[in-house]
């Protein structure tokens, strides 16, 4: 009477057992492991954070990177987007970054050497820490300020390329990039 039921029992046993070895277990235990692995690459756990939003804040902090410059002049267009978190997911289906790089060139107003002070000052008062203001370890050695906010942990780099050189528009160039996020569960990231 009792036979079938604890064979039953051992067959679905053995079979659980061998996927999970196998690695095809369920998806939350697959998950678990994913963002165990995650954790232990990068050292922290990455927020669940929907890609548009990601971006939105992004390009919210090169807004205000602009504005804190002090300066007006061109600025190049991209908006900042979503890319692969390669330490932990090179094939770009869960986890993300999100970068924007943009420069400001041909000034109308200010000029590059207020825009980089405006930076030294503002940075710390708006909760910024700056880990870096110096010459770039380039034959050039132009300034360079890296600066993180310990927050939200985005990384922020400025550059002011003044080459000095005929013909090479002096430029401040900028990147802002954001740590590892992990995407919403069911929500496809690998975009083509």
């Amino acid at each position: 009477m009792w036979a079938l039921p604890i064979v039953g029992l051992i067959a679905l046993a053995t079979v659980w057992v061998s996927m999970e070895e196998s690695g095809s277990g369920s998806g939350a235990a697959s998950m678990s492991r994913q963002q165990n692995r995650a954790k232990d690459v990068l050292g922290y756990e990455p927020e669940v954070q929907a890609v548009p939003k990601a971006e939105g804040e992004v390009n919210g902090i090169s807004s205000r990177v602009l504005d804190w410059m002090g300066v007006r002049g061109q600025v190049t267009e991209p908006s900042a987007a979503a890319h692969v978190c390669r330490k932990v997911d090179p094939d770009f289906e869960t986890y993300y970054v999100v970068n924007h790089p943009w420069s400001v060139f041909e000034l109308k107003k200010g000029t590059f050497d207020e825009a980089m002070d405006n930076l030294r000052r503002t940075l710390p008062d708006k909760g910024w820490k700056i880990t870096k203001d110096g010459p770039m370890d380039t034959k050039a050695a132009s300034p360079e300020i890296i600066a993180v906010q310990p927050d939200s942990h985005h990384t922020l780099t400025v550059q002011w390329l003044n080459s000095g050189k005929s013909g090479r528009t002096e430029l401040i160039s900028v990147d802002v990039d954001s740590r590892c996020f992990r995407v919403p569960e069911g929500t496809e990231l690998n975009r083509s």
